[in-house]
């Protein structure tokens, strides 16, 4: 199997809004059988992304600014790897940037899941 490189893709994919107010997502792949997806996540400064769960696990690259998660700071360069079935509500006080991997669709929790 060929390996699918395209190249500016990031460019030529419009950002998108999510439920949570300022945070945005780009979508570069996505597998409609399993669930398995790569975005571009962005968090304009001071925005939360609400308390979601990870069935399979999450990985995220932060590219630029900082990430507050879990009670740490994640700044760029970070790699941060979420076990099957954990749960968090990540924000970013200064406004960031992540590249993120999943294996399966995230599922929201509390109030506004």
């Amino acid at each position: 199997m060929k390996p699918l490189i395209l190249p500016a893709l990031s460019d030529a994919v419009p950002w998108r809004a999510t439920p949570h107010a300022g945070v945005r997502w780009k979508k570069l792949f996505f597998d409609a059988v399993t669930g398995e997806s790569t975005v571009l996540l962005s968090f304009a400064p001071g925005a939360t992304y609400g308390a979601h769960r990870h069935p399979a696990g999450e990985q995220y690259f932060v590219l630029e600014g900082s990430l507050e998660d879990g009670g740490a700071t994640y700044g760029k360069g970070s790699y941060v790897r979420h076990a099957p079935g954990s749960a968090h509500t990540p924000s970013s006080r200064d406004g960031c940037v992540l590249l993120v991997l999943l294996r399966q669709p995230i599922e929201g929790v509390g109030p506004q899941a």
